[in-house]
Parts: C-alpha cells; structure tokens; sequence
C-alpha cells in the first residue's frame, strides 16, 4: 500500500499553468473553480485539497498564482493536504449550518478580489454554485460579468496524463478486491447494509482513501433504483441484487457493478440479465478511438431494441471517470464528441422493466486499437 499511485507537485503546478493559458485563450480573467465535499473534483484536481463539512474553491488568476480557499474551521486540515501554498478562509464557504465566527477577522469578497483588476470572472462548478456567494461576489465586484466557467475545467480534465492512469488502474483493481471480498461471504439472510459493509472494509484495508461513492446494494424490488443508497432489507434467493462498488485511489475513482442472483436465476430474468451484459460488451468493443459518441451509443440501444428491451433503457451506455466515478462526458445517442485516446469511461448498462433492475459496469481507457479494460472480474451471470 505505501506503493499507491500519487499525482506529483510538478503536475499540480502544470495543471494551474495550463488553466492559465485557457483562460487568456478564452478571455477569461479569473477562474473560480468550485467544490463540495460530495462533488471535489474540481478543487481536488487543482490542489489535491478535498473539503469535509465546507466547501472549497480554487481561485486561479490569467496572470499569477493560484489560492486555495476554503472554510474557517478547515486551517490545519487544507495546510497538511494542499498542493497551492496560500490558503485563504472564507466565511461563506463554512459548513451549512451557517455558524457566524463571532469575533473572527475573515477577509470579504471584496478583499479577496480586490488585487484582481478582472472584467470577466468565470466559476467551475457552475450549476452547484450557491446563488448567495455569487450575489455576494457581484456585489463587490461591480462591472464584473460572471461566466460559466466548466467549460475551461473539462476540456483540461478530459484527457488523462500517465499518472492519472495509474491512479485510475489502482482504484480498478482495488475495486475488484471489494466485489470479491463481498462473492466470497454473501449469503442469504445477510441485509443490503451489511453487504455493502463487506465492499467497503475490503477496499479500505487494500488502500483506498475512501469509496469513490457510497457503495450500494439493493435487492429484489430496491433493484430497479438506478441511484441507490442500501437498506436494511434482507436478501433473498432466485431474486436480482444489484451490487456497485468503487474505490478512490489518489483522488481518482473507479467503479465495478455487477448483479448477482444467490441460487437459480428464473430464465425470463437470466434472458434479461444476458441482453445487460451483451450490451456491456458491444459498448467496450465500440470504444474505438475516432468514433463519434452518438453513433456508438444509438448501435448499443438498437441492439437492445432488437431483443425486445427498449423500454429498459433510461440513459447512455458509458461516461467519462476520473477525480469522480460518474464525470463528464456522457455518452448519449445526442451526443456529438469524437473519442480520443486518453480519455476515460465507465461503461454502465443499467436496465430497469417490472420492479427489477441491475447494472454492468467496468472502466476503459481508449488507446489506439482496442481499449484497455480497467476490469472484468466475474463479468459473467453469477449466480452463487
């Protein structure tokens, strides 16, 4: 575990050089690159920095070093983590229930921006910006214009450096490691909760640093949740139990899913969970590089038409992985990008008809030829 894949400082320092570059390209002369403690990516990529409670955000000028900022009660904890050396706490960015610091000398939007002479100000996380802290920010920065700046975010992030891979790899085998750990000891009788247990004990003891997302469970007729958190149910033989795990390795994160049936899977469900797995892997074989996203997601949902299921499917067959397990871009039958090698998916089929549902998902990463697969343990009808 001391051999776990790092992101270097020189990297965090090119990352920040190349935002500056995007940003003079675009006009742009500020850049505030925002993140929650369920949503890091951004401020994670920018400074390794990963808030708990508060929020955080990276400000990052056209001409000059970054800041991080974060909230009041974060000091010690940003200082041991952070790749950008100067920190600066925000009063609006403390823990949602508002306390106010009486007596505390927090600088205001207004000193913060003030060595800023900025006429356009871009703001990464843009749609979970809160509406007070950008009111606050205009109004004490008239003449501003505030942009949506994702934009500048993701075209840097889309694409993976050799490290980043690394870091991708690790968190897919430790994974893995999870889902075996929960194969080797599931039984009937055991409930959701306990079983996602299993995952979660099974990663952090091979060195994870957290899940990349809470890790679920749900069975039987929880199953068709396409988003799900576990619950207290007992599970049952002969019945669909839906299992998603992923490990955060270094900031990244990877994900496996794979459903499971304990005994004998009726044939009407083994013929449904065969058509998920079929489209799992015509999606893989389609992630060739130079292939339009939409053209690929639109063969994989006609197949699945073909056998009979197109009311199962409620989204694309793949998205974009990396600091989050679920990252831009999605692949969708509207979509319009070109794959390009270095960018990342997790292929993820999840079908739902009839209160029963279940999902297949591995993580590729497109080279030239054949992507690599970032796993592939048990992609098979389990049944245990």
């Amino acid at each position: 575990m001391s051999n776990l894949p790092v992101i270097s400082d020189q990297e965090f320092a090119e990352r920040a050089a190349r935002v500056r570059q995007e940003l003079a390209t675009r006009g742009i002369d500020l850049l505030l690159a925002f993140s929650t403690e369920s949503e890091p990516a951004y401020v994670r990529y920018l400074s390794d920095y990963w808030p708990a409670f508060e929020t955080a955000g990276v400000l990052i000028p056209s001409e000059g070093e970054p800041l991080l900022l974060i909230g009041p009660e974060s000091r010690t904890f940003a200082a041991a983590r952070s790749r950008i050396a100067e920190i600066v706490a925000l009063r609006d960015f403390r823990e949602s229930s508002q306390p106010a610091y009486p007596g505390s000398r927090l600088p205001e939007w207004g000193d913060l921006l003030a060595p800023y002479p900025a006429r356009t100000i871009a703001i990464a996380g843009w749609h979970l910006f809160p509406h007070a802290i950008l009111e606050a920010m205009k109004a004490a920065a008239p003449g501003v214009t505030f942009v949506d700046g994702d934009e500048v975010m993701r075209h840097l992030m889309i694409r993976k450096s050799p490290a980043e891979l690394a870091c991708l790899r690790e968190a897919a085998r430790i994974s893995e490691l999870g889902l075996a750990g929960v194969l080797d000891a599931i039984r009937p009788g055991m409930t959701e909760v306990q079983i996602a247990g299993l995952a979660t004990a099974a990663m952090l003891s091979q060195g994870a640093e957290a899940t990349g997302y809470p890790v679920w469970c749900c069975s039987g007729p929880n199953s068709c949740q396409a988003i799900s958190r576990p619950t207290h149910r007992k599970i049952g033989t002969g019945e669909v139990i839906q299992l998603c795990v992923g490990a955060k390795v270094s900031g990244y994160s990877a994900s496996i899913g794979r459903p499971i049936v304990l005994g004998k899977a009726a044939p009407p469900l083994r013929a449904f969970l065969q058509v998920g797995l079929d489209a799992q892997n015509l999606a893989i074989e389609l992630l060739q590089t130079g292939a339009i996203s939409g053209e690929v997601a639109c063969r994989v949902h006609d197949m699945i038409r073909a056998r009979g299921y197109g009311d199962t499917i409620l989204y694309g067959p793949a998205h974009g992985c990396g600091q989050m397990e679920c990252e831009y871009p999605f692949l969708e039958s509207s979509s319009t990008f070109v794959l390009e090698a270095g960018m990342t998916f997790m292929v993820d089929l999840f079908l739902s008809r009839g209160g029963t549902g279940f999902r297949w998902e591995d993580g590729v990463i497109l080279r030239n030829g054949a992507p690599e697969q970032l796993s592939s343990l048990r992609r098979e009808i389990i049944e245990l």
